[in-house]
């Protein structure tokens, strides 16, 4: 087991710095100028408000984007470095709870939070609009970080009833229920199985307060502006729905299962700990937690993209326990995961269904490493920005970008012969242009 440890945790260190080099021709996006723009037409509280009735109810991730920096900052540095601020934040908020739930000196916990980086990366469906895309980062990566400070201080509260642990946990249940939905349906169904389990006053009105805000975030008007209604027959949406849950169910369990057997392998220690203190039941529970959002999901006709981040790491992390239940020796298999972690993604579906492909992201990253020109295309970005920005014509017509990466967020504007979307519109409104394409 020590070996597999030890090549895994330099496998995550230099996917750690690979991933390092790769946020340094990072660059602003889409969404990232539409949020400057519209706080500082708006202002940031009207802002928020907008957001809240005309476009969606989470509260805090749409909040905090709207400190997007893109106007103050004409080098580029937040895209570059922010990036690498929460992975250090991710492995070291891992490295907490490492410490605290296992008694691991310092080192052991970093170790231990690196390996865990590494399977995590590797099961992201959409790894440049989770790590390095600002406002994807915000709402799917973020919330990750801070729902494993909210384990911590949950845990920390159980031990010593303080009212600070407790106060620090209400904040972070009011932040993360404003992130996204997934994460909010996770934690609500967390929430109830650690109350039903830890009965207490506390535990109680944590629970309460996370229905009240998922509340909130669910009924705003901007999520039923954004639904909008369907002309299909009501038994054939409902039909398209379970195809839907059908399809995205598949995808998980085929993705996540097939690392199961090297997660085990390299964290047989801790695995054994928590699976021995924790019933069958209690892990039964845990595991249902996850068809919440898979139901919504499919109700919602969404399938596989980035909003299912949050939500791939919980079944993947909770199905292995269920998995231990029934077959203890699954690890021996940890070889496959080995070998089918380092295949390139498949290429079985269309473009429309494209996210149905298996794709565990590292040869990828390898081929951003030594094939794509990063260099290159943080140039032709930047130029590109000069030139709308300083042009005084209200038309534009700019070249396409020729490196374009596959790690790094990138959309391209549509073509003269193309209809406008959301991406020249953005920039058409932040640099109040009335048309921008590409030859």
């Amino acid at each position: 087991m020590k070996i597999v440890q030890n090549i895994l945790l330099f496998l995550s260190i230099c996917l750690f710095f690979g991933l390092v080099y790769i946020s340094f021709f990072n660059v602003y996006q889409t969404d990232d100028f539409i949020f400057s723009y519209s706080t500082q037409k708006l202002g940031l509280f009207n802002n928020i408000f907008e957001f809240y009735s005309e476009w969606g109810g989470r509260y805090f991730g749409y909040s905090i984007n709207m400190f997007n920096p893109v106007a103050y900052d004409e080098r580029n540095i937040l895209p570059k470095i922010y990036p690498v601020f929460l992975l250090i934040s991710f492995i070291g908020v891992l490295a907490l709870n490492f410490t605290h739930f296992f008694k691991y000196d310092f080192l052991k916990g970093i170790k231990k939070s690196f390996i865990f980086f590494f399977i995590y990366t590797v099961l992201l469906v959409s790894l440049p609009e989770h790590y390095f895309w600002i406002t994807g980062s915000n709402i799917y990566f973020l919330p990750v970080i801070l729902s494993a400070l909210l384990f911590y201080l949950i845990s920390r509260l159980r031990d010593s009833q303080s009212v600070i642990y407790f106060f620090l946990c209400i904040f972070l249940v009011v932040l993360l229920m404003g992130s996204n939905e997934i994460l909010a349906l996770l934690l609500l169904g967390s929430l109830i199985v650690f109350f039903t389990k830890y009965r207490s006053k506390k535990n109680f009105l944590l629970l309460v307060i996370g229905i009240v805000f998922l509340s909130i975030s669910f009924l705003s008007p901007g999520n039923f502006t954004r639904l909008g209604t369907s002309d299909q027959p009501f038994v054939l949406l409902w039909v398209k729905r379970i195809a839907i849950m059908a399809a995205n169910s598949v995808y998980i369990i085929l993705k996540t299962m097939l690392i199961i057997p090297l997660f085990i392998k390299v964290f047989e220690e801790e695995l054994n700990s928590i699976y021995k203190s924790t019933d069958f039941k209690t892990t039964t529970k845990i595991w249902l937690i996850s068809f919440l959002p898979l139901v919504f999901l499919s109700f919602i006709l969404n399938t596989i993209g980035r909003q299912f981040e949050n939500l791939v790491i919980f079944y993947f992390l909770t199905s292995t326990l269920f998995c231990m239940s029934f077959y203890k020796k699954v690890e021996k298999f940890w070889w496959v995961s080995a070998i089918v972690i380092f295949l390139p993604a498949t290429t079985f579906f269309p473009v429309k269904f494209t996210n149905f492909n298996i794709d565990y992201n590292l040869t990828n990253i390898g081929k951003e490493l030594f094939q794509t020109d990063l260099n290159a295309y943080n140039d032709e970005v930047i130029k590109r920005i000069k030139t709308i920005d300083q042009s005084s014509k209200d038309s534009l017509i700019i070249d396409k970008i020729n490196n374009v990466p596959k790690i790094l967020y990138f959309q391209e504007l549509p073509s003269t012969e193309d209809e406008s979307n959301y991406i020249n519109n953005q920039l058409e409104k932040y640099y109040n242009k009335k048309y921008i394409r590409i030859k």
